[in-house]
């Protein structure tokens, strides 16, 4: 897994695989209230459990803070797919590693990447917004 970049700064840089990430939370509504598919939350807790490994404490690192998230996707094959709906899973595991919660992100950008058949992967870095 990635190291922490830029040590000095503490801004996170974190690495997960492509196959923790899920498509989008695919619930399904089941009498009252939303119901999440067993894939999304063993999904979300891989991707939960790899951001501890890759954060010191402290945690949540930006308890408050206003954030911006930059996430770059390299692909398994040339299938397409649409990266907006990887989001969703993977910002939700950050709560509480990364941040408290998903709201302080005020800026979010992602770029699909070159395709990497041998490490397809989603790198994020996260940034304090200067206020």
């Amino acid at each position: 897994m990635a190291k922490a970049k830029g040590e000095a700064s503490h801004d996170p840089f974190l690495t997960f695989p492509f196959d923790v990430l899920t498509p989008d939370n695919r619930r399904f509504h089941a009498g009252k209230g939303h119901v999440l598919t067993t894939r999304y939350r063993q999904g979300k807790e891989a991707i939960y459990l790899l951001a501890i490994s890759q954060t010191r404490p402290p945690r949540p690192v930006f308890p408050t803070e206003r954030l911006e998230v930059d996430l770059a996707f390299f692909m398994p094959d040339k299938k397409k797919r649409d990266p907006t709906n990887l989001l969703k899973g993977l910002l939700d595991a950050l709560e509480g590693v990364v941040y408290n919660d998903d709201k302080q992100i005020d800026a979010l950008s992602w770029r699909r990447l070159a395709m990497d058949r041998e490490s397809p992967r989603v790198e994020v870095s996260i940034r304090r917004l200067a206020v």
